[in-house]
Parts: structure tokens; C-alpha cells; sequence
């Protein structure tokens, strides 16, 4: 499962990205980056690193989604946690 801070492959790309936030209701993701936001389906990314045991969803990616009314890829437990909800 593919979830904020997580290092993916985006495959029509072949490019490695950090993930930023996650909708897995719609199958999209955000990854970090220029240009932000940018949108791509979860299904055409394939999991390289699991990082968000390790560092969850950082207040800056919650912030920057909230900066750009992307509220549905926040992590709420991360958000929670950094005292966003």
C-alpha cells in the first residue's frame, strides 16, 4: 500500500518520487515537487520504499495540500498528530 513519505516508481514516467499525499478512494496520488500539485494514479506507481512507518505524512506536505484546498490527500492520523484536526 502506497502512503505519504513513501519513495515510488511512476511508470509511464519512469521517474522515482516521494509521495506527499494519498486518495485512495479516487486511486490518486500527489507526489513532492515542482510542479505542485501534480496528480497520477496510484496504479501506474509501484512501491520502492516504505518510509511512512518511519516518518508518517511531515507537517510541510500537510500544510502544502491545505495551501491548495487538497484536504483529501491529508493523512488524518498524521495530521493529528502534528495537531492539524
Amino acid at each position: 500500500m502506497i502512503r505519504p513519505s513513501d519513495v515510488v516508481l511512476h511508470k509511464p514516467t519512469d521517474e522515482t518520487w516521494v509521495v506527499c499525499g494519498v486518495d485512495r478512494e479516487k486511486g490518486e496520488l500527489i507526489p513532492c515537487g515542482y510542479p505542485f500539485p501534480t496528480l497520477a494514479k496510484i496504479e501506474d506507481c509501484e512501491l520502492i520504499e516504505e518510509r511512512y512507518a518511519a516518518h508518517g505524512q511531515p507537517e510541510d506536505y500537510i500544510r502544502a495540500l491545505q495551501k491548495h484546498g487538497l484536504t483529501r490527500f491529508i493523512d488524518a492520523r498524521a495530521a493529528m498528530f502534528h495537531g492539524i484536526i
